[in-house]
């Protein structure tokens, strides 16, 4: 059997990072016990040269038509089916989840939840990224539509999809969860009484996000400053890039010294701000599978978190929820969790080892047999 991984549409992100893991993982024994021969795959420059050369791996670029998506898709109409021809190829996988041809076989997996949650997606308002969703939708439906299979990363969006659209028909699907890199693993610190910090020492509070609407940075804000108010020592961080609800929470936290928007750092300096916290918050209503929440799982960190699905699927009991959308109510999941040691040690203990169970080893085995069966059907 051989594979064509069709990259075309990844250039950064969590598509890219699912594609590299998953690749650095896979052997040629994963492949022999699949009847697997080869893979090709085609994509950008950008993302191809992180990929390591092994023997089974065939790059292809697309030379000076990988600079936009128009470019991109008529390079795909012109070159694809040659590439399928070429090299014998048995099945297209298209992990960017927007692909279809009726005459080629393939397998698609549906990534971004925000295409399809039109409520979170209205948080844009009127505005050309909202219309974007409406055309990606139509694309990743007649993707889905087509597949010889569907590959969902989370038990909540299968479910979703195949309740709210009914026109999506889908012969053939599974669940594969993302895997975690090794590099954020630590032990559950020793919690400390919250009378232990000071204004000097506070007691730090994580969020690690871009600040879009659907992850109600403004009413974590004002619950920190609702705290603050009643005299706990606590500071709360942000780390991702600036999204477009941006400018609100500017507002909010001018003049609070105590929350600190740090913008994007570097991937590798993600998990010194996991060590160097006490507490993670996860706000967000619209997510597929939430790399970031399994991130602050595998850190140890205690969580306070969004009770909207999927955070349930992944952390089970092992958090503290609240209402994202009111911030009375994180307000009192955040005092709760601070107030109370054992059940941050309880709760930090439980969502580590609920982590332990994603891997890009499995990751990548699951995904590999999944598409050799679709090529046995």
């Amino acid at each position: 059997m051989n594979i064509l991984i069709d990259a075309t549409n990844i250039n950064q992100g969590g598509g890219e990072s699912h594609l590299l893991e998953i690749l650095k993982v896979t052997n040629q024994n994963m492949l022999d016990e699949k009847g697997i021969s080869k893979l090709c795959i085609v994509g950008l420059d950008s993302v191809l040269s992180k990929i390591s050369n092994k023997d089974f791996l065939t790059k292809i670029g697309m030379g000076s038509m990988q600079s936009n998506f128009i470019k991109r898709f008529i390079w795909r109409k012109t070159n694809l089916k040659k590439i399928i021809k070429e090299h014998n190829i048995d099945i297209v996988f298209n992990p960017g989840g927007a692909f279809f041809d009726k005459k080629i076989p393939y397998i698609t997996m549906c990534r971004n939840m925000l295409v399809f949650e039109t409520e979170e997606a209205n948080l844009f308002g009127f505005t050309i990224y909202r219309m974007k969703f409406v055309l990606l939708r139509w694309f990743q439906s007649r993707s889905m539509n087509h597949a010889k299979g569907v590959i969902f990363i989370s038990k909540y969006a299968e479910e979703y999809i195949s309740e709210k659209y009914k026109n999506i028909k889908i012969s053939n699907s599974t669940i594969i969860y993302h895997g975690i890199s090794q590099r954020f693993n630590n032990e559950v610190s020793i919690q400390r009484d919250i009378e232990n910090y000071t204004q000097k020492a506070p007691y730090k509070i994580l969020y690690v996000s871009i600040t879009n609407p659907y992850k109600h940075h403004e009413n974590v804000a004002k619950a920190v400053i609702q705290l603050r108010e009643k005299g706990i020592p606590i500071q709360y961080n942000i780390v991702g890039a600036e999204g477009k609800s941006h400018s609100s929470l500017t507002n909010i936290i001018k003049d609070k010294p105590y929350i600190n928007f740090l913008g994007k750092i570097p991937f590798e300096d993600i998990q010194k701000m996991y060590k160097d916290s006490d507490l993670f918050i996860f706000a967000s209503t619209c997510e597929n599978m939430p790399n970031i929440l399994i991130e602050a799982m595998t850190a140890g960190l205690p969580i306070v978190c969004s009770d909207k699905q999927p955070m349930p699927e992944f952390l089970k009991d092992g958090a503290m929820y609240f209402d994202a959308k009111n911030s009375n109510s994180i307000e009192n999941a955040i005092e709760s969790m601070i107030r109370n040691i054992e059940q941050r040690k309880e709760l930090a203990e439980k969502s580590k080892s609920y982590s332990t169970k994603f891997s890009w080893e499995k990751c990548a085995n699951e995904t590999f047999n999944f598409i050799a069966n679709c090529i046995k059907k």
